[in-house]
């Protein structure tokens, strides 16, 4: 769940490949639900960019399509474009959390298994995709420590993504700063609070909030 540039709450549906704007609490309407007129498996997660082009993670999910109701039956990563297009950015393993740079020149996508690690994509001013590399790995020896998940990015670049043993924060180029412990393992986070400068934690049972001393990154509003 994410806000886009118009300040619609925009949903990813697990149910269904669909993603949802509400219109104020009370409504919704699909934005998408197949790519160039073929389904996909369930959203994931999503993230909005000033241009109003939401790029959402698409995996297996917890089996809740039958397989006869999936058209593209890969792991992958789209956008959709403002005017509802819906085009495939990559194929990929397992995609979870997504993320942009503070100037939308990059896009960050964690994977969660087999391989635990976050990949980079650079992007051109159109948002195509022009170069890629390996951003880092998140290792894990159990499963139930975590896994890379939901993700965000501060204004001066750093990277936080939930994972093992708590959430991972590293600099834009791909360095480990640290780890952030919490109480429990987190499963997303969020920017929030005076200054957006709180960040939010979802984990099993709890929500954790920590106060940061860089503020994280805003998704433009387009008047």
């Amino acid at each position: 769940m994410t806000f886009d540039s118009q300040g619609r709450v925009v949903i990813c549906e697990m149910v269904k490949p669909a993603s949802d704007a509400d219109g104020g609490g009370r409504s919704y309407t699909v934005i998408a639900d197949s790519s160039e007129g073929k389904r996909p498996e369930p959203l994931r997660t999503m993230w909005c960019s000033s241009r109003t082009a939401a790029c959402s993670s698409r995996t297996p999910g917890r089996d809740r399509l039958e397989p006869a109701d999936v058209d593209l039956q890969f792991n992958s990563v789209h956008r959709i474009r403002p005017n509802g297009e819906v085009e495939l950015v990559v194929p990929f393993e397992y995609p979870n959390g997504i993320a942009f740079s503070p100037y939308e020149s990059v896009l960050y996508v964690a994977n969660t298994r087999p391989g635990q690690y976050i990949m980079a994509y650079e992007l051109n001013a159109d948002g195509d995709v022009v170069g890629m590399r390996h951003f880092a790995d998140m290792p894990s020896e159990h499963a139930n420590n975590g896994v890379p998940d939901g993700m965000k990015v501060d204004v001066e670049g750093r990277v936080y993504c939930t994972g093992p043993g708590g959430c991972w924060v590293f600099e834009s180029s791909g360095e480990l700063i640290g780890v952030i412990e919490l109480p429990e393992y987190p499963a997303n986070c969020g920017w929030g609070g005076e200054e957006n400068r709180t960040m939010y934690f979802t984990s099993n049972t709890s929500i954790y909030s920590l106060q940061m001393t860089t503020p994280g990154t805003r998704i433009p509003v387009v008047v």
